[in-house]
C-alpha cells in the first residue's frame, strides 16, 4: 500500500527498489511494481501518472527491454505570427496545415540514407540541405550504430519515413516566467506548433529483436533472471548493442521530427515564413548515465533548466527524477499544478488549443 508523504507525492516498497509516485492519488502504484522487481535496480525508482499519462524512470546494472519505451522526439516551432493577424481563424489552422503538408512529398529514404541517419540524426537532415545549420543548436545530438537495429527494423526505415509525424497548433497563452518566456522567444497570443515524432516500426522491431537476444540467454542459462522480464548484464555485449541500437533509434525519430519542419516550412512559406525550433526533447529509450542504465518508460530525459512541452504548458525541467520530465500534463488542483507542486518542472507558458 502506498503512503502519502505530501500533496503529490507516494511512496511503497518495491521488491527491489522503493518506489516513489507523483500523482494526484494512488490509483497507478501497482503498475510501478515490476520496474522495482529485478535485483540490480537501484533506489528509489520514480513514477508519474495522470489521467493524460503514465511512466517511469530507474537506474540499474543491467539493461532490461521491457522497462523503457521506443525512443521518440518533440519539437516546439515559433512562428513569430500573432493568431489574430491571420486572416484564417485559429480553429482552422489545423485542418489548412494538414492540407497543405498532404501536397508536400517527402525527399526518399532508401537503406543506405537510413543508415546515415540512424547514424547522424539531425546532423543527418542538415546535411541532406532538409534544415539549417543553425536548428542543429535545438536538436539533439544522438546517434547509434544502424548495424544492431537488424534487416526488419531498417526495412521498416522507408515506410516509417514516409509517415508523418503528428503536428498541434497551439496559441500562447498565460506566461508564468516572462525571463524564461523571453529566453525561448515565445510572446502571449503567437501561434507555435508541437511536432511528436516516434521511432516508428524501426524502434519497436529493433527492442523486440534485441529483447529475443536476451530472452534467448536467460533461457539457456547464460544470462540470470527471469523469461518474464529478461535483463542482460550492463557490461556484456547484449547490453552494447542496445545501447546502440536504442541511439540509432532515437536519432531516426529526430530525424523524422527534421522531415517535419522541413515540410512545414514548405508547406507554410505563405503563411508562417519564419518557423524556428526553440526546443526539442527526447522521450524514452535507454541511456547510459554516470555509470548506470538509466531506462524511461514514457519519461522524457531532461537536464535542469532543458526546455519542453508538458501536456499544454511550455515548462522547463528542475533535473528532479534522475534528470527526466513528464512530456504529458495533468489537471489542477484547487488552483495547484501537482508537477509544478512536486519540484518536477517550472511552467513558462500555457499553450492554449486552436480547436475544442
Amino acid at each position: 500500500m502506498a503512503e502519502q508523504v505530501s500533496e503529490f507525492e507516494w511512496r511503497l516498497d518495491g521488491e527491489e527498489a522503493e518506489i516513489v509516485l507523483y500523482a494526484p492519488d494512488d490509483s497507478a502504484a501497482e503498475r510501478v511494481l515490476p520496474a522495482a522487481s529485478l535485483e540490480g535496480v537501484e533506489s528509489p525508482v520514480y513514477a508519474v501518472h495522470s489521467g493524460e499519462g503514465f511512466g517511469w524512470v530507474l537506474a540499474a546494472r543491467f539493461a532490461a527491454p521491457d522497462l523503457f519505451s521506443v525512443p521518440s522526439c518533440g519539437l516546439l516551432l515559433r512562428t513569430g505570427v500573432r493568431s489574430d493577424s491571420l486572416d484564417v481563424p485559429p480553429r482552422d489552422l489545423v485542418p489548412m496545415i494538414l492540407r497543405r503538408l498532404s501536397e508536400v512529398v517527402p525527399p526518399p529514404l532508401n537503406a543506405s540514407t537510413a543508415g546515415r541517419l540512424c547514424e547522424a540524426g539531425a546532423a543527418f537532415a542538415a546535411e541532406e540541405g532538409l534544415i539549417e545549420e543553425e536548428d542543429l543548436e535545438v536538436f539533439g545530438r544522438s546517434g547509434g550504430d544502424p548495424d544492431t537495429l537488424g534487416r526488419r527494423a531498417l526495412v521498416a526505415a522507408g515506410r516509417d519515413w514516409e509517415e508523418p509525424a503528428a503536428v498541434d497548433v497551439r496559441v500562447v497563452g498565460d506566461i508564468f516566467d516572462a525571463e524564461r518566456a523571453e529566453g525561448v522567444g515565445i510572446e502571449r497570443g503567437e501561434i507555435v506548433l508541437v511536432v511528436s515524432a516516434g521511432s516508428g516500426d524501426l524502434g519497436r522491431l529493433a527492442v523486440e529483436a534485441h529483447r529475443g537476444r536476451i530472452l534467448s540467454r536467460v533461457r539457456s542459462g547464460v544470462f540470470d533472471g527471469r523469461e518474464d522480464l529478461p535483463a542482460a548484464p550492463a557490461d556484456g555485449e547484449e547490453t552494447y548493442d542496445l545501447l546502440a541500437a536504442v541511439g540509432a533509434a532515437t536519432a531516426f525519430a529526430e530525424g523524422r521530427a527534421a522531415l517535419r519542419l522541413w515540410a512545414l516550412r514548405r508547406a507554410l512559406r505563405e503563411d508562417l515564413p519564419e518557423l524556428v525550433p526553440v526546443a526539442s526533447w527526447s522521450v524514452g529509450g535507454l541511456r547510459e548515465e554516470e555509470g548506470h542504465l538509466v531506462h524511461r518508460h514514457h519519461l522524457g530525459a531532461a537536464d535542469e533548466g532543458q526546455v519542453f512541452c508538458a501536456g499544454r504548458f511550455v515548462t522547463a525541467s528542475l533535473g528532479a527524477m534522475l534528470r527526466s520530465a513528464p512530456p504529458f500534463g495533468v489537471a489542477e488542483r484547487e488552483g495547484k499544478w501537482p508537477w509544478e507542486e512536486a519540484g518536477l518542472v517550472q511552467r513558462i507558458a500555457d499553450l492554449e488549443p486552436t480547436s475544442p
